[in-house]
């Protein structure tokens, strides 16, 4: 399976599985099947009720089908209930949140790219991009992803850490993603040893060698030690991404 790599707003990159043809197709028939289904619905309470709903009446029973893959896709984040079943989405290649210019570019290329010529634009398209892009994605920036291998928050760098946070070793500013990448990995493979004195000899190895790193002294425990860099290098570092990002805004301005 083809894969694609992301760079976070954070600066993290993160690598997805791209969402195969099948199941592109497979997510296009599930939505076909549903719009057939409330079509079918619609006309048959139609003409249960003898109702005369007018031109207008058919417009309006219409707009659901009509508009569906957008609306689905900008109130379902990026999915339709085929592509939820199929467990792909769509993404911005830059990391980005997709807005609603983004959905409302692959919708209104859909038909050229799926419907007009019963696929073979998207298909064509997409075997030579190598990025999972139809044309309508080329025009928005986007792409399909497998959720399966979708990256969590526990398989980068980053860490939740709340606001009120104060950081304890303010040295962490000299570390890299690199160091807090090993500190994080030693620390997911220690929880899975039941041994406390090969755990207890990782952990103090790790805490050493940081800090010999930071030039620092303490008195915490060694998982404690750790666990407190983590925190200090993610409040630090997204405080400083969030003071750029407000200095270039004035400078916008």
């Amino acid at each position: 399976m083809d894969r694609i790599q992301v760079e976070t707003t954070q600066n993290v990159t993160i690598e997805y599985s791209i969402g195969s043809i099948g199941d592109r197709i497979i997510a296009v028939l599930i939505d076909s099947l549903i719009l057939i289904g409330y079509t079918i619905a619609a006309v048959l309470i139609v003409s249960q009720f003898k109702l005369k709903i007018g031109i207008a009446g058919v417009i309006i029973l219409y707009i659901p089908v009509f508009f569906y893959d957008l609306l689905c896709e900008t109130f379902l984040n990026g999915q339709s209930f085929g592509k939820k079943i199929r467990k792909i989405k769509v993404v911005k290649l830059d990391g980005s949140q997709p807005t609603f210019l983004s959905y409302f570019l692959r919708w209104i290329l859909r038909p050229i790219d799926i419907w007009f010529t019963y696929g073979s634009v998207a298909l064509i398209t997409i075997l030579i991009n190598g990025k999972g892009q139809r044309l309508g994605d080329l025009a928005a920036n986007t792409t399909i992803i497998k959720l399966k291998n979708e990256a969590t928050l526990d398989d980068t760098i980053l860490m939740r850490v709340k606001e009120n946070y104060v950081p304890k070793y303010s040295q962490v500013s000299i570390l890299n993603d690199r160091d807090i990448g090993l500190i994080k990995e030693v620390l997911q493979r220690v929880s899975k040893i039941d041994d406390p004195f090969v755990f207890d000899k990782i952990v103090t190895k790790c805490k050493n060698v940081f800090l010999q790193k930071l030039g620092a002294t303490t008195e915490l425990r060694p998982l404690t030690f750790l666990q407190t860099i983590l925190r200090d290098y993610n409040y630090i570092n997204n405080n400083v991404t969030d003071s750029i990002s407000q200095k270039k805004q004035l400078v916008n301005q």
